[in-house]
């Protein structure tokens, strides 16, 4: 009945974790970067809420490159 099952290790293979890391840095640059837009036209920004919680997902070599390219 269930015999395409997905196994933990075919979930969490090096491959899925990279592909993973690498689109969570992309999404918390891309944050920083709109944020900091945000911040020099003086609109409304996007909560430090928001960023902590990427940053804890793994999007943390982002916010470390941020405060050297913005």
């Amino acid at each position: 009945m269930f015999e395409n099952t997905t196994s933990v290790q075919d979930i969490f293979s090096t491959r899925n974790i990279i592909i993973y890391l690498v689109v969570i840095n992309i999404v918390g640059f891309l944050i920083m970067f709109i944020d900091k837009q945000k911040a020099k036209k003086g609109a409304w920004r996007i909560p430090e809420k928001t960023i902590f919680i990427i940053t804890a997902l793994g999007g943390r070599n982002w916010n470390y490159c941020r405060n050297v390219y913005f």
